[in-house]
Parts: C-alpha cells; structure tokens; sequence
C-alpha cells in the first residue's frame, strides 16, 4: 500500500499525539455526544477517542455508525473508528453513507473522504474507485475521492480524474483543488510552474500552494542529503519486515526477511545497479573469493554439477585426491558421510565434500556399469587450480594458455600466474623454441598486478604496462611500468583474444599490442577496463567485504579498452556453427560418450597409437578412425531428433581423445591446431616473423584454412560496405 501524507495530514497526525488518553468514565455515547456539540470540529479527534477504548468497544460504536439518528460528525467519527479497529467493512459502509449524503455539508463529505484515505484499506480502496465515478458527486468531493484514492493505491483512474478537473473542471475551486492535489502525487515536477502561480493568490488556496511549494524544496533538499540513502532503505527494510505477506511454511522466504539477509539484498543491489562488476560479498562469498584469487582451495579436486537432480562428479582432475581414489566423470554420489544428499542442493554439497586438509570424507558413488553403488574415501587436500597451461607444438612452436591471472600464495608454495609463465619460457628457451603463442582467449580476467607480472616477462625498458585513474583521484594517475633493461622473453611472440577476453587478460594484449611487442589474432575483446577494490565493511567487523568499481585503466596508448575491446591486428571470423550443431554438441560432452566409447572393450588401449597420431592431424577424414562408425551410430541412436552428422562426429571424437588423455590419463593435450580458427591465424602470424612454417601436411592444412577465414572476412567486409 502506497502512502504518502500531505501537509494538512500531517498536522492533524502532529496535533492528534496530545489527544488525552480515554479515561476509564468514558463511554461510545459520551464521546459522541461531546462531538455532537461541536457541529464545526473535525471528527478525527472522537474517532481517536473511540479507538483508544478499544475492541470491547467494538460493538457500540458500530451500532451508533449505522444510527440515523446520529449526526453526522458522529457518524464520521464513529465510522473511522471502526477502521482503525480493523472492521474495514463497516466503517467504510458508515463513513460512505456521509459521502453520498446529498444533504450533508460538502466539507463534511469532503472530511468522509479524508478519514478513508487516513485510515482505509483495501476495501476502502475498492469502494473510492467506485464512488468517485458516481453519479451526482460535486466536482470538489470527486477531486478529494480521487486523491485519497491515489494515496491507497496509486491506481491510474485517479491521475486520470483528477488532470481531467484541473483542465476542465466547471468550479474554479476544483480545478485549483485538483491541481493541488495532482502535486501532492508524483507529478509535482511538471506542475511546479502552475502551483506556482496559485501561490499568489489570497486566501486559503494561496496558503496552501505555499506550504506544497516549501515542502518540496525541503524534501529536494533532503534527498541530496548523504543520509537519505539510509533513511530510504531503512524505511523500505521496515515496511518489507512489517507489512510483507510472508509464507511461513517457506522456510527459505522466512530466512529471506531476516535483518541480515535484507541488508545483504540491499547492498548487492545497490552495488549492482551500477556496474555489473560491483558486488556484495558476505563471510562465506569473501573466504571462497580469496581461495579463488590464490588459486587454491581445501577439497577432493574434481569439477562437479547437478545432472538429472543427481549430484554428479564431472571432471575429477588427474592427480587430485577424487581421481587417486577412483572417482570418474558421470559418477553419480548420493551420501555423504553417511548422510543422504539426495534432498540437498548443490552447494550444501560442496561444503560437505570440503574440509581440513589431509582428513577422510566418504562418499557412496553410483556408476554406469556397477550392479551395487560402492563407498569411496577421499583424501581431502589444499587444490591448486591450474592457471597455466604450455606445451610445445610441431615447427618448435611454445604454447601457452593462461585460463586466469592470480597472486599464487606463497606460504603454501603455489605460483603466481606470473611465476608459472615464467617457468614455461625458461623452458621454451632450453628447448630453442622459435617462438609463443600467449593464449588468452576465454580468459576473464583476474588479479590486475598479476596480469602487469606478465606483460612484463615480454616488455622491458621501464615502459608502460597500463595506467588507472579513479574518482577521487582525478587528477593523478597510477601507473604500472615494466622493468630496467631487456625483458624476460625476446623471442616472436603472438597472442590469440576473444570475446571471452577480459579485464587483466586485455592489459596484456594492450600492451603487447602497442608496444609492438606482439599482434593479436582473433576477435574483439569483451571491453572490462575497470578497477574493483576489495573493501571490508565495519557494520559486519569486517567479516563481509564489497567488490566496487573504484577506477579505469587506461593502455599504454591512452586509450581505455572500458565497453569497447580491443579490435585484434589479424582477426578471424565468427564460429560457424549451427544452433542444432551447437545442441548437439554439448549434449555430447556434458554426458561423456566419447570417452565412455572410447575406454568400452579397451577401445582406446588396441587403437591408442593411431588415436594420437590423428589427434595431432587426420587431414579432416573421419573414416581414419578406427571404429569411427560404431560410434557415429551410437550417437546418432542417443540423439535421434539432434542433428548429427559424420564432420560433427569427426570433431567430437578429436575432443573427445584429448579428454580422454586428460581425464583418464593425466597427460595434457591443450590445442587442436586443426579446429581452432583463431590458432590457425596465430600460427600462420607467427611464422612470418620465424622465417616461416614447416612444409608438412599439417601446416598445409592450417595455411588454407586460415586463408579461407581471411578471404571470408574480405567477402564479410565488401558485404558490409555494400550495405552502409
């Protein structure tokens, strides 16, 4: 319910607080007899005598509401008592019976109006929408039913009525009434000028436009001030707590309105409704953020995810504690150290599987194949998430892939992204590399020094890596420089972007870009080029903290890469894939079934060799598989109304080898040169700046797709010109 209180409502409630309290000599009679005798005085101040005598009182005052005898003060008084009593119907039905009183006083049907708009509710509501559409009510009564209507509810008919009578009404007063009342509501802004003007005139009317002018400029005043922000949601915290229809058998609605979890609503609203990036992190959000941020975590090392509202194990990581125990992809868990999860959602669960590290935590596990579930111990341990990935591709080619850019954390031995980069290039250089590429594509982002850490193993010279300026620095910037001398890394370099490109991930392909220390290849990055701050907040003793927005970066260039990217020197088009093929596909890697196909009668084990020799290059040739038909058919049968055919398969078999090594073998398999556009690009980028390519199948096949992307990006780009 929408209520806001004018000037004169305010004053009645002010004076209506030195009321005396009833005192036990009086009586419904008594008190209506006195407001009789006063023929000229509102009727606010019986009623909230007859309401202080209270619910035993109840039953007389709805007899004299309904008394014809009654004058019609009393009957007002008596009427709105019964509203604040909570008998909506009644005293609405008395105060009614005033309002359409043809022979009653006009101001007293006005007041009839008031006392409804005061103390009415939803039936009240109903019957003001009704009775000022009525027939035969004057203009200034229909103008007091349509504003009190308005302070209910809000309801549009209201605003409708009341500019109609400000515009057209016959009585002068109704129309300087109606534009009064009009100004009262949210529409003040535009009817400033006009109240305005009706505050010169004499009298009453005058006043009035006054006191609604003076009280505006004293609520603008209010609401610049810093404290409004608290007073607004403080007061919309209390309304929500007081007033909310809370479903009691919801659990989950009951926690909601919990003082803690409004005021954590709030803040995250707040913070979101600026920027996307901006967040509210409670204690729980706080500590998983900066095991995020170290790259590490305490639990049983596996990826994991709801599939058909089981718990399901994903991708247990090889090494980590899940696969040493011998949990694999698709494993379905249904108890938990002997509790049943079964009922529980998804991160319940996986508070459950973490822990102190080096303790036990057993977990009954359901597998494709097993005629019983069986119970697995696993070895809780601190788990380092990989941030970097390398390895060396043919033509003497390194690799690396940076999924993130974190601090490490030094206490417990674990790198830096930086600091793994850095172990890949010594390596690089022992082996004679001819050159990188720096795989960023897909990346979000991260720690921002970390991605500085980076770009500064590929620029030396002391020259700029990126600068930031925020609010309440303006005029000073901070800026991040590369080291003395020569940097780490001299070699050609390439670095692969995408629309998944962001924040740190698109400092360093700035950099690397305008300091022409290596081109992009790819597409257009997603455009993150602001600062968060992590700052704890003393209303929780720091316990919570919130992520804002608290500057910009700029490139070394001057640019700011903020909701524009940055456009790469060779790009690729846009994947060429289908919304079926793309269905299709995930479907067939959220299940598994190329991996499950492959390790069933030791299919990978008899035709492992030529399994990797054609994940390196099959010349795009699925018959080169063996057994490629039995699993094209398996598939097809799966997934009847998917649209699969033999190229589709091809593809989800090559990653689904790569899978397999990593999954069931532990052994790394990054890139496939053969299917990544933007790879291709790179590759072919870097090999003019290392005197070009070996002459091999591969690379052959790399060259002509690469120049296929290249001329459909020209047949892409005339299309376009055609079209301006």
């Amino acid at each position: 319910m929408k209520q806001k209180i004018p000037f004169v409502a305010v004053a009645v409630f002010v004076f209506s607080l030195a009321c005396p309290p009833a005192h036990p000599g009086d009586s419904v009679s008594a008190i209506l007899a006195a407001q009789s005798l006063l023929p000229d005085e509102p009727a606010w101040d019986a009623a909230l005598a007859l309401k202080r005598l209270g619910p035993q009182a109840e039953a007389d005052i709805a007899a004299a509401a309904a008394d014809p005898a009654q004058t019609v003060p009393a009957r007002l008084a008596a009427g709105a008592a019964l509203l604040q009593l909570g008998a909506q119907r009644e005293g609405a039905l008395a105060i009614e019976t005033v309002i359409l009183d043809e022979l009653a006083p006009l101001e007293r049907r006005i007041e009839g109006a008031q006392l409804l708009g005061k103390w009415g509710g939803e039936y009240a509501t109903a019957r003001l929408g009704l009775l000022m559409d009525g027939p035969g009510i004057p203009e200034r009564l229909r103008v007091e039913l349509a504003y009190n209507l308005w302070k209910l509810s809000s309801r549009p008919q209201a605003y409708v009525l009341l500019e109609d009578i400000r515009l057209h009404g016959a009585s002068p007063l109704a129309r300087a009434e109606a534009l009064l009342a009009l100004a009262q509501t949210d529409r003040f802004p535009a009817l400033k000028d006009e109240v305005r003007k009706l505050a010169e005139a004499p009298g009453a009317m005058g006043e009035r436009a006054n006191h609604l002018l003076l009280i505006n400029a004293r609520l603008d005043d209010e609401i610049r001030r810093d404290d409004f922000t608290v007073r607004l949601i403080s007061e919309v915290v209390q309304k929500v707590r007081d007033y909310y229809a809370v479903d009691e058998e919801d659990k989950e609605q009951v926690k909601r309105l919990q003082p803690k979890n409004l005021g954590e609503t709030s803040a995250q609203a707040l913070l979101y409704s600026l920027d996307q990036f901006n967040d509210y992190l409670n204690e729980e959000d706080s500590a998983e953020f900066e095991a995020q941020l170290k790259a590490n975590y305490g639990g049983i090392g596996a990826w994991v995810g709801m599939r058909d509202n089981r718990f399901t194990i994903l991708t247990p990581m090889y090494d980590k504690p899940a696969y040493q125990a011998g949990l694999r992809p698709m494993d379905v868990i249904d108890r938990v150290d002997d509790m049943d999860i079964t009922e529980m959602k998804q991160n319940e669960i996986i508070k459950m599987l973490k822990g102190e590290p080096n303790s036990m935590v057993n977990v009954r596990v359901h597998r494709r194949g097993w005629k019983e579930p069986r119970t697995v111990a696993v070895k809780r341990e601190i788990i380092q998430i990989d941030s970097v990935l390398h390895q060396v591709l043919p033509g003497d080619i390194g690799y690396i892939k940076i999924n993130s850019f974190n601090e490490g954390d030094p206490f417990r031995r674990i790198k830096s992204t930086a600091g793994l980069v850095k172990d890949a290039l010594t390596e690089f250089n022992r082996l004679g590399v001819k050159g990188v590429i720096l795989d960023l594509a897909n990346n979000p982002g991260g720690v921002m020094v970390s991605g500085v850490d980076v770009a500064k193993l590929f620029i030396g010279d002391s020259k700029l890596i990126v600068s930031s300026r925020g609010r309440r620095n303006d005029r000073r910037t901070t800026t991040y420089k590369a080291g003395f001398g020569r940097p780490f890394y001299r070699a050609p370099a390439v670095v692969v972007v995408n629309e998944g490109t962001a924040s740190a991930a698109e400092i360093v392909a700035g950099a690397m870009r305008d300091h022409k220390r290596a081109p992009l290849a790819g597409r257009k990055t997603y455009g993150k080029g602001s600062v968060q701050s992590l700052m704890p907040v003393r209303t929780t003793r720091d316990r919570a903290r919130i992520k804002l927005t608290v500057a910009k970066y700029y490139l070394p260039n001057g640019e700011t890469i903020h909701r524009k990217g940055i456009e790469p020197d060779r790009k690729v088009p846009e994947p060429d894939l289908s919304v079926a093929e793309a269905e299709a596909r995930w479907k067939i890697r959220d299940q598994h079934d190329v991996q499950f196909w492959l390790e069933e009668n030791n299919r990978f084990e008899r035709h492992e060799r030529t399994y990797r020799d054609l994940l390196e290059f099959d010349n795009f040739n699925p018959s080169l598989y063996p057994e490629f038909d039995s699993l094209y058919e398996t598939l097809v049968a799966k997934y009847p109304k998917e649209k699969i055919d033999r190229e589709l398969v091809r593809k989800e078999i090559r990653y689904g080898i790569a899978s397999y090594l990593r999954d069931f073998k532990g052994e790394s398999q990054y890139v496939d040169l053969e299917e990544s556009a933007e790879l291709q690009e790179a590759v072919m980028t870097l090999g003019e700046s290392i005197g070009g390519l070996p002459d091999t199948p591969l690379f052959a096949a790399i060259a002509k797709a690469a120049m296929e992307n290249r001329a459909k990006l020209a047949e892409e780009g005339d299309d376009l010109a055609e079209g301006e």
